[in-house]
């Protein structure tokens, strides 16, 4: 298990060869879960479901490293997918709904609120936990929006340097800085290491 407190269980794990997490994402008190990003390795992903009402599949956004298995791990898990209707062309099956910007994505008891923050693709979306006791740390799922030491990637198709520096500006660096970040690749870091290097961001260029 990667990270648990009173009310999230996150079980992160890496899916492929392009180092792709995958997150199950889980009410603590109940098995209700849903599966964000459905790289590579259904079957890996189908065995981290075991014993957990899975609602659906969340897709960060439309990159083929994140939704390569998405059909079989539809079929493995008997569930529905969800993303950002402006990724929807992206995705090779059709989901079952598009999630809005500020939309509350229930995980049994559980609240996700999801943030539409468009750059790498344009229906690009995080989802950001904000814990009920304060002493414990909110978490965005940052997909592939935020890693440490920067943005994704925008030098290919879909890819916007500008919009993705909006987004990470105006609706993610405004979290609380000991937010801890779990991105679509790589390790976790937080909004209070990442928020001072924005401007050498911008400077490089990506």
């Amino acid at each position: 298990m990667h990270y648990e407190d009173a009310d999230i269980v996150v079980d992160k794990f890496e899916a492929g060869t392009l180092q792709n997490n995958c997150y199950v994402i889980r009410d603590a008190r109940s098995r209700a879960a849903i599966v964000l990003d459905a790289p590579f390795e259904a079957d890996t992903i189908e065995r981290h479901c075991e014993g957990l009402d899975i609602g659906e599949i969340v897709l960060t956004h439309g990159h083929f490293d994140h939704v390569a298995r998405l059909a079989e791990a539809r079929r493995r898990l008997g569930v529905g997918s969800a993303c950002h209707a402006d990724d929807v062309a992206m995705m090779p099956v059709a989901p079952e709904r598009t999630i809005a910007d500020g939309e509350t994505v229930q995980v049994g008891a559980l609240a996700l609120r999801a943030m539409h923050t468009p750059g790498h693709t344009p229906g690009g979306l995080c989802l950001y936990y904000e814990p009920r006791d304060t002493a414990t740390a909110p978490i965005l799922f940052s997909g592939d929006t935020l890693f440490p030491g920067g943005p994704g990637n925008t030098k290919q198709k879909y890819g916007d340097f500008a919009t993705i520096i909006d987004s990470i500006r105006d609706k993610l660096f405004v979290l609380a800085g000991e937010t801890i970040v779990m991105p679509g690749h790589g390790l976790d870091t937080t909004i209070g290491t990442e928020r001072p290097h924005l401007q050498e961001w911008i400077d490089r260029g990506w």
